[in-house]
């Protein structure tokens, strides 16, 4: 009886570590570029992703027209989660997450040079 215990373990611990068996449960980063028009768009978009199967975070904003989206690539995809974008009417175009950032980051790069100058009209 004591064998057959042991032997059950084995199996066991063997079909665990057997990678075949194991679901991928690693978290992806979509990014994508948009066309919204206002933050209403922004909202609509925003509370329909969170939804999808799998995502983690989500950043939406119609400023730089731009969506990153962290998900449960065993949940789902990044031509998922563009559908899902497209059913909205929105469009979806896969960027990488260099072309977001970059987007980004000149975005908030206008954003402070305007309000320099904003200080700048207002002091004089």
């Amino acid at each position: 009886m004591k064998k057959l215990l042991i032997i059950a373990v084995a199996l066991l611990i063997g079909v665990a570590a057997n990678p075949l068996y194991a679901q991928k449960k690693e978290n992806k980063v979509v990014c994508f570029k948009s066309n919204m028009d206002c933050s209403n768009c922004e909202q609509t978009i925003s509370d329909y992703l969170k939804f999808e199967k799998g995502v983690k975070d989500l950043k939406v904003d119609h400023v730089t027209n731009t969506i990153k989206v962290e998900y449960n690539d065993g949940k789902n995809t990044d031509e998922g989660l563009a559908k899902a974008i497209e059913k909205k009417g929105y469009k979806a175009e896969k960027i990488s997450t260099g072309e977001y950032e970059k987007i980004v980051a000149a975005s908030a790069h206008g954003h402070e040079h305007g309000s320099e100058q904003h200080k700048d009209r207002t002091q004089n």
